[in-house]
This record gives structure tokens, sequence and C-alpha cells, in this order.
């Protein structure tokens, strides 16, 4: 019996460090009110230009089964945060027929350990690409943020769920504060 848990408990550490690392995107942005938008309608459209194959690893021992993969519609998730910023310009969200159309394309998502036998670093970035057209006129912005961190173990699922939909937020955070999208969009409206 005492060796049926043992070849258990063995089975189960195993599987647990072969296991992905599946994470939530919930991008957020804050985004301060402004008034051109008013009587405009905006349709946001969401993107996944990701490569298969996850988001990178998380390092250690266990590298090429330990990684991070998206658990939720990222397409659905960065449309959400996207027309949520735009509701903040005055605009008024709807599916089809709008004055404004904006795509929202992530185009790169990274979280990875270069150390394979540590945990000890983690290289994180995020890429978005917005197109805004306007009748005939489009706006494209390209927008990303990086960042690098430290670790002595291998991170927890929500230390790195908090650290990419940090990132993405960042990204996001910075094409509502670019003063090129926002004159575009006062010259055309």
């Amino acid at each position: 019996m005492k060796k049926l848990l043992i070849s258990l408990l063995a089975v189960t550490l195993v599987a647990c460090a072969h296991s992905p690392v599946q994470v939530q995107v919930r991008p957020q942005v804050e985004v301060a009110p402004e008034a051109f938008g008013t009587g405009f309608t905006v349709s946001v459209q969401g993107q996944n230009k990701l490569p298969g194959g996850g988001l990178g690893s998380l390092g250690g021992i266990y590298a090429d089964q330990s990684q991070v993969q998206l658990a939720n519609n990222v397409e659905d998730a960065l449309a959400d945060t996207v027309k949520e910023g735009f509701r903040a310009w005055s605009f008024e969200p709807v599916f089809s027929g709008a004055d404004v159309q904006v795509v929202a394309s992530l185009t790169s998502l990274k979280y990875t350990s270069p150390n394979k036998l540590l945990t000890s670093k983690v290289d994180s970035s995020a890429e978005v690409q917005l197109a805004v057209t306007i009748g005939g006129a489009t706006y494209y912005g390209n927008y990303r943020s990086s960042g690098k961190d430290r670790n002595l173990i291998k991170p927890a699922k929500e230390e790195v769920e908090g650290r990419i939909n940090g990132l993405l937020s960042a990204t996001l955070q910075r094409a509502f504060e670019d003063e090129k999208l926002k004159a575009f969009l006062r010259a055309n409206l």
C-alpha cells in the first residue's frame, strides 16, 4: 500500500511539472474622458496574430513542458478593452455600420525564461497594432511594452497572469495616450 501511494505521488508531481500554465487575458486601460467622439459610433474588432505554440516557457528543468498559453479568447478581450477606451472618448460602440472602425491586432506576446536550469530571469513583451479607419483614411499605430523580471523560483500562475495583463494594459494605454491618434480622429470626424 505504501509503495502504491509513493508511486501515485510521484506520478502526480511529474504531471504537475509538465503542465502548461493557462492564463486569462484581461487588459485594462484608464482613459481620460474626452468629448471629440460625441455623436459618432465605433466598431471594434480584435485579432490574434500570434504564432501557435504558446507564449513561451517558464524555464527550469521542465522548460519544454511548462509552456505559457492563453486560456481565453484574446480577440474579445482586446476588443472589449479598446471599446471601453473609445467609450471614454464619448464614442458609442456598435457592431457594424460605424463611423469609425478599429481593428486591434495582437502581433506579439511573449513570456519566457531563457534559463533552462533555474528560473532566474524572465523576459516579457507585448505588441499591439491599431488600425483606425474613418471614411477612406486609416491611421496605423504600433504600440509595444517589454520587461525583465528576476525570480528565484518558478513563478506562480497568478504572477504570470498578472505580468501578462500588466504588459497588455500598458501597451493599450500607450495607444490611448497617442497624440497622433487623437489628432487623426479630430481631423477626420
